[in-house]
C-alpha cells in the first residue's frame, strides 16, 4: 500500500512530538531533584557557559517579555545565585553572571554523573544536533 503525502506528515508530526518529550525527560533528568524551575536550571547553566548575559539577552534567549526575564534574575539573586555587574563603559549596561554559590550548584547538577555518563551524554547530545543541522539543509 502507497504511503500518502498525509501518512508521511503524521509520522513527522508524531517524531517531532516524541523528540520532544524525550527533551523533556532529560531534563527532569538534570533537574529532578532541583529545587528550582526547569527554566531557571537551564538560565543557571546558560550563565555557566556565556559567563555572563544582558537581560534583554536572557529574555529572548528563553523568550520571554523583559519583565519576566528580569524576574528569573530575581529570584536567582535572591538566592545568592547570580549577580548584576554594571558596566564602567555604560552604567545603563547591566550584566548577569553565576557568583560562586552560582557555579557550584552547576557542578552539582553535573556531579550526579559519572565522567563517562556525561560523555555520553555530550556525544549523543552531539548527533542529534548534528542530525538537526541534516534536516535545515
Amino acid at each position: 500500500m502507497k504511503e500518502t503525502s498525509d501518512d508521511v506528515i503524521r509520522r513527522l508530526m508524531e517524531e517531532m512530538f516524541n523528540i520532544q518529550n524525550k527533551s523533556k525527560e532529560f531534563m527532569q533528568l538534570l533537574t529532578h531533584d532541583e529545587n528550582l524551575s526547569e527554566n531557571l536550571v537551564l538560565l543557571l547553566l546558560r550563565l555557566k557557559l556565556y559567563r555572563h548575559m544582558k537581560v534583554t539577552e536572557i529574555s529572548e534567549a528563553f523568550m520571554l517579555t523583559p519583565g519576566a526575564g528580569t524576574n528569573m534574575c530575581d529570584k536567582l539573586e535572591d538566592l545568592d545565585y547570580v549577580e548584576r555587574i554594571r558596566t564602567k563603559d555604560d552604567r545603563r549596561v547591566v550584566r548577569v553572571s553565576l557568583t560562586k554559590k552560582g557555579e557550584e550548584r552547576v557542578e552539582g547538577i553535573f556531579s550526579k554523573f559519572s565522567e563517562e555518563k556525561l560523555k555520553r551524554m555530550s556525544s549523543v547530545l552531539a548527533e542529534i544536533n548534528s542530525l538537526f543541522e541534516k534536516i535545515a539543509e
